[in-house]
């Protein structure tokens, strides 16, 4: 008899365990997380290496992400971009490898845990080869925090050791940074007897190059038959020499037809002149006062007539600058009663 209980209980603890199984691999968060494996390919000794994981509220309640966790310390995950997530809302989880400390085949995972509307994890596998023969010094190209104009210049020194005839054929960029990066590389020594070549490659950005982020991959090519491309990180800010001091202004509440007039500040490094400032969706509803005169700080008074149809609004402003294509934008919002 009490062989046939313990039976039984072995009978039930494998369904419970086997109907655990399934729910964890059948979690309501599995849908929110892409990509849902992250390869970082072939990387070389000491490079930084970097993949993005996007998490989105697919669900209709508030969603909380606590962390990420590696299966190993060859991962290192970073801190999600925003841990509550409303309907419809988007967070990045950046992860990288430890191309110091760890190296050749690497085949772990991540997991990423939420405890509302439920506790859910949801593991992202995680593959990458870290070639000990290929070492970049420093790990990536960084420039740093450029003015627009400014340009920059880097250099990497890439060291081999393995095959005596080992050579670099090309460099090649991402769509987006073929026409602001150049790459002149340099052998500087060989030992053939030891089988070692140091290399230099110097990385200069175009000074024509526009505002925003840099974060790209470009590809040292070589000889290599079997593993042929090495990526190497390009990292960077370009920064405009003009910002606006309110990214939003607020009109607060307002009966229609009540006029309000609030003003917007431009600064710049060199003197500039604004030539319009535009709302597509309430064009109607604004009157613009500009100065013709260049200045590094120009005032924009902007009068808003407030439209007959209630409710809350925001809309986006366009600001454009006299002899520039690029333009810069904040958001206008209030409440008609």
């Amino acid at each position: 008899m009490l062989r046939k209980l313990a039976t039984f209980g072995l009978g039930i603890l494998a369904v419970c365990t086997a109907a655990s199984a399934a729910l964890a691999q059948d979690s309501w968060a599995d849908g929110l997380v892409e990509p849902r494996k992250l390869d970082f390919g072939v990387i070389a000794t000491g490079s930084e290496s970097l993949k993005v994981l996007n998490i989105e509220n697919t669900t209709d309640t508030v969603v909380h992400i606590t962390g990420a966790s590696p299966g190993c310390q060859c991962v290192m995950p970073g801190d999600p971009s925003q841990n509550f997530l409303q309907p419809g809302e988007k967070a990045t989880i950046e992860v990288r490898m430890n191309t110091r400390s760890y190296k050749q085949q690497r085949d772990t995972y991540l997991t990423i845990t939420f405890d509302s509307p439920q506790f859910a994890t949801v593991r992202i596998p995680i593959s990458a080869y870290i070639r000990t023969d290929v070492v970049f010094t420093p790990g990536k190209i960084d420039f740093g925090s450029k003015e627009v104009g400014a340009g920059g210049e880097v250099t990497c020194k890439i060291a081999y050791a393995g095959r005596p005839d080992w050579q670099i054929l090309d460099i090649k960029y991402s769509k987006s940074t073929t026409n602001i990066l150049n790459a002149v590389l340099k052998e500087i020594a060989r030992n053939p007897s030891l089988g070692t070549a140091d290399f230099e490659l110097t990385l200069t950005l175009d000074p024509a190059t526009r505002p925003g982020r840099i974060r790209e991959i470009i590809t040292i090519v070589t000889d290599d038959a079997a593993s042929p491309n090495v990526p190497l990180m390009v990292e960077g800010i370009v920064k405009s020499d003009i910002r606006l001091a309110n990214e939003s202004v607020g009109m607060g509440a307002l009966r229609p037809g009540e006029v309000k007039t609030v003003q917007v500040v431009v600064q710049g490094t060199k003197p500039f002149v604004v030539e319009d400032v535009d709302c597509p969706k309430l064009q109607d509803c604004f009157k613009v006062v500009l100065d013709s005169e260049e200045k590094k700080l120009q005032i924009v008074k902007l009068e808003f007539t407030a439209p007959d149809a209630p409710g809350k609004f925001a809309e986006e402003m366009i600001v454009k600058i006299k002899g520039r294509e690029d333009t810069y934008r904040f958001t206008v919002s209030g409440e008609i009663r």
